[in-house]
C-alpha cells in the first residue's frame, strides 16, 4: 500500500501549480468505473459531505472491493485515488492505512 500511495505523491510532485493538480483529480475522475445505478441512493451516500458522494463496499475473499461516485469532479478524482490505494486490500490492511 506504501507503494501506491508513494506513486500518488510522485505523481503530484511534478504540479507546481494547484490548477494543474486539479486538473489531474478532474482526469482521475474520468477514470472512476461508474457505480451501479441501485447504488446512487441514500443508503450509499456519505453523510456531512457538502458533495454528494455514494460509496458501495463488498468483502469478496476476504478483501474489500468499492464502487463509488460524486457529482462534484474535483471530489470524484479523490475518490479515484483513495479507491487506488485502499481496493482490494483486507479489512486489517485498511485500518492500518495511514
Amino acid at each position: 500500500m506504501d507503494k501506491i500511495q508513494d506513486e500518488i505523491i510522485e505523481e503530484f510532485s511534478v504540479f507546481d501549480d494547484w490548477l494543474d493538480k486539479y486538473d489531474y483529480l478532474i482526469g482521475l475522475s474520468e477514470t472512476l468505473p461508474p457505480i451501479a445505478p441501485e447504488h446512487r441512493t441514500e443508503q450509499y451516500l456519505i453523510e456531512g459531505c457538502q458533495s454528494r458522494v455514494w460509496v458501495d463496499a463488498k468483502l469478496e475473499e476476504g478483501r474489500v472491493y468499492y464502487a463509488a461516485d460524486s457529482d462534484a469532479i474535483i471530489t470524484k478524482g479523490i475518490i479515484a485515488l483513495l479507491i487506488r490505494v485502499l481496493n482490494g486490500r483486507t479489512p486489517q490492511e485498511i485500518l492500518d492505512t495511514q
